[in-house]
């Protein structure tokens, strides 16, 4: 465990400084969007996955959130939440993002990021795709759950935290 451990960060620091930031950073601010609620390894394994797909730090904190909201209101685990969330948007997948409550639709998201960029849908690289549709999953994850109150701290966030704790311990 300790060596998959040590390989999970060395892929953060490798990933993060390609695109210009740290391991440190991105997964200290996912342990502080999350309240502690993930793992050292949970926060470094969907950093990981975010960062292979070209998602810069501003979203891997916003899929972070949505995911924090997405679990709360849903009654969900949030380290299953998280992945849902970044797979889908990742693989262009709206089915993994229905189960969580987020109902985007892949080629609304292409034509309005095509159509704010002076490009037509079909001149779009499939990162430029891939980063329309992530950005719309933010936007409607966040529209979807904004109401939720992630203050209040619930019993199911305490047993999250206390788990993650020991598990990083």
């Amino acid at each position: 465990a300790a060596a998959q451990f040590e390989t999970i960060i060395r892929g953060t620091n490798q990933l993060a400084t390609a695109v210009g930031t740290s391991a440190q950073e991105v997964i200290g601010s996912l342990k502080n969007i999350t309240d502690g609620q993930l793992t050292l390894v949970e926060a470094s394994k969907n950093a990981n996955l975010a960062l292979s797909a070209g998602f810069n730090v501003e979203q891997i904190e916003e899929l972070g959130s949505v995911a924090l909201k997405a679990s709360r209101a849903l009654g969900r685990d949030l380290s299953d939440s998280f992945q849902r969330l970044t797979r889908g948007a990742i693989k262009l997948e709206p089915e993994l993002l229905d189960e969580l409550g987020i109902f985007t639709r892949i080629e609304p998201a292409v034509q309005a990021y095509a159509l704010s960029v002076g490009k037509s849908v079909s001149q779009l690289t499939q990162f430029e795709r891939r980063q329309a549709f992530a950005n719309q999953v933010i936007k409607d994850g966040a529209d979807a759950f904004k109401d939720i109150d992630t203050s209040v701290v619930s019993t199911q966030e305490t047993f999250e935290k206390l788990v993650a704790n020991f598990s990083d311990l």
